[in-house]
């Protein structure tokens, strides 16, 4: 006699980033035996956040998560409980928040619940929207006012000014002219301005690199990350 193998379950979450417009938002796959912590490195991934801040799940009212040092304290073992063991139903949603001072809350809407496909790896990211705001911007306010600042002319002229001089030098030097060099006082303010504006860059989502890095979790789903939650946040 062959015994039936119960095919494992999926669920299809759509994750949206509150506050935020235009909306960023995620659609991810996690198998039904997903942990909290795994879900926590899941969601990080998706989103594109560098897992540099604290974070608390609130499910039924009840907070779950990760214990950082100098962070919060929590009842349960997050690599104890699973996404099944709360039996939440389609249309449901739970709450993620990340960065207790920006204070970054996520909506998860589950919107479907199936057999998981057979050749499919999980998790998966199949759609999402939206560039991931920087760290430490400020929040939903902090990140309105940052784009604000980015589009303004008083922001982009002296930005267009520091290309400017970047291009010339670098003509200037395809020419047969002299190399830039950390001399050039002009030239290094314009790398540095230049660098300054890409350290503040919203995070492009890419779906293709969620997928890979969903992978690579895979396969070391426990691996210690090189970022460090800061206690305070």
């Amino acid at each position: 006699m062959t015994l039936a193998v119960s095919t494992p379950l999926i669920y299809h979450l759509k994750i949206v980033l509150r506050d935020i417009t235009p909306q960023v938002w995620r659609r991810v796959q996690v198998s039904a035996t997903t942990t909290i912590a795994d879900l926590h490195a899941i969601l990080q991934i998706a989103m594109g956040w560098e897992d540099a801040h604290l974070h608390q799940f609130l499910i039924y009212g009840k907070a779950y998560g990760v214990y950082h040092d100098g962070g919060f304290s929590f009842a349960d073992d997050p690599d104890q409980v699973r996404l099944a063991d709360f039996r939440l139903r389609v249309g449901e949603r739970f709450r993620y928040d990340y960065d207790m001072g920006d204070f970054w809350q996520h909506d998860i809407w589950i919107e479907q619940i199936r057999p998981a496909l057979p050749h499919r790896v999980y998790p998966h990211c199949h759609a999402g929207s939206g560039a991931c705001p920087p760290e430490d911007c400020g929040g939903p306010p902090g990140y309105r006012a940052l784009l604000r600042e980015r589009t303004s002319w008083d922001s982009l002229d002296p930005l267009h000014a520091a290309m400017q001089l970047i291009i010339e030098r670098v003509q200037t030097f395809a020419a047969g002219g002299p190399r830039p060099t950390v001399d050039d006082d002009d030239f290094m303010d314009a790398l540095d301005q230049l660098d300054d504006w890409e350290a503040w860059m919203p995070i492009a989502f890419d779906r293709r690199a969620v997928n890979q890095a969903f992978h690579a979790l895979g396969r070391n789903p426990h691996a210690d990350n090189d970022h460090h939650p800061d206690p305070d946040r």
